[in-house]
């Protein structure tokens, strides 16, 4: 049996990573172009600090349409726990993006925080797309963006977020909260409701896969406990009092922005009638929206057929062209 030195194994170690960096590298590249990532398109100005330890991503228009450009905030899921702001490039969005920016767009995608090591993540990641927000309002003329046209725009996790951020006002939410009226809302399959997502069947199933793991692995997968920063069936009533706090529905009125929705039916995270809910609220209060359904689609566009994506993209882009305010 030959023997392999201290010195050969790191060599061969060094060699298999180096390897494996550059297949993992090349796959980027690959994925990157045959999706058209938005990051390949045009100027990007990266990691704009906007507040301690939290950047964002400018994607600038590709043709020069406006003088002030119309900002698009999108806002990245990841169920609260996860997601980076470089996710804008995932391929769900990016045809709408692309001809958002051939259209004269800005689109603006920030970090934000997520629930970690026992810190829940409400509300931490809302108040940090409010600074988010905040920032793109201050630094709005250097970077000719037009305030007046101005919407938001998220998925999952980040939809909500993006609703907690379009919905409240200072009265109604709180006094250090960076008002600023929208355009529009556009929720992809996001949880408006809290208690419906932690009290759903889902969340039952996989409270109860978690129960049966080794004591020292629970924490790691019980994610409601992570999304809390506690254990909302040890304390229900505080666990009640941050869902309730925190769902997007109640902040609500006639003067909230028009919304477009899209949502799976076969959604197994956030169940449809989440979406469906929130129409019936937003017909009751006469605030323009728009539902889309698309059959047999869970979560994250599983399942989805290319004709339901392309249709999404273009859904996206038209509801977003229509509510262009000119000068006049």
């Amino acid at each position: 049996m030959k023997n392999i030195t201290l010195k050969g194994f790191f060599k061969k170690t060094g060699i298999s990573l180096v390897l494996l960096f550059l297949l993992l590298a090349l796959w980027l590249v690959y994925f990157f172009v045959k999706n058209e990532a938005p990051i390949l398109n045009g100027d990007v100005i990266y990691s704009q600090l906007y507040k301690e330890n939290l950047d964002l991503d400018i994607y600038t228009p590709t043709k020069r349409v406006y003088e002030k450009s119309p900002v698009v905030l999108y806002i990245h899921g990841g169920a609260w726990i996860g997601g980076v702001k470089e996710s804008i490039n995932n391929n769900r969005f990016n045809a709408a993006i692309n001809q958002l920016r051939e259209k004269g767009y800005t689109v603006i995608s920030p970090n934000y925080s997520v629930a970690v090591n026992g810190k829940g993540a409400f509300p931490d990641c809302i108040i940090d797309i409010n600074q988010a927000i905040k920032w793109t309002a201050e630094n709005a003329d250097s970077l000719k963006l037009d305030l007046d046209n101005f919407g938001i725009f998220g998925e999952s996790a980040g939809a909500h977020i993006a609703m907690m951020n379009a919905f409240p006002t200072k009265l109604s939410f709180d006094s250090t909260f960076y008002s600023i009226k929208f355009n529009y809302v556009v929720d992809v399959y996001g949880p408006n409701d809290l208690k419906g997502i932690y009290r759903s069947k889902l969340a039952d199933s996989l409270g109860n896969i978690v129960a049966t793991l080794p004591e020292y692995f629970r924490d790691d997968f019980d994610i409601a406990k992570r999304i809390f920063g506690f254990d909302p069936k040890a304390d229900s009533v505080k666990a009640d009092s941050i869902m309730r706090l925190y769902s997007p529905y109640r902040y609500l009125t006639k003067h909230s922005p028009p919304i477009l929705m899209i949502h799976g039916d076969a959604d197994q995270v956030v169940p449809i009638t989440q979406s469906l809910s929130l129409k019936k609220l937003l017909d009751s209060l006469k605030v323009e929206n728009e539902i889309h359904v698309l059959e047999k689609v869970n979560h994250g566009f599983i399942d989805a057929q290319q004709a339901q994506m392309d249709s999404t993209q273009k859904w996206i882009m038209d509801f977003i062209l229509s509510k262009y305010r000119s000068e006049n």
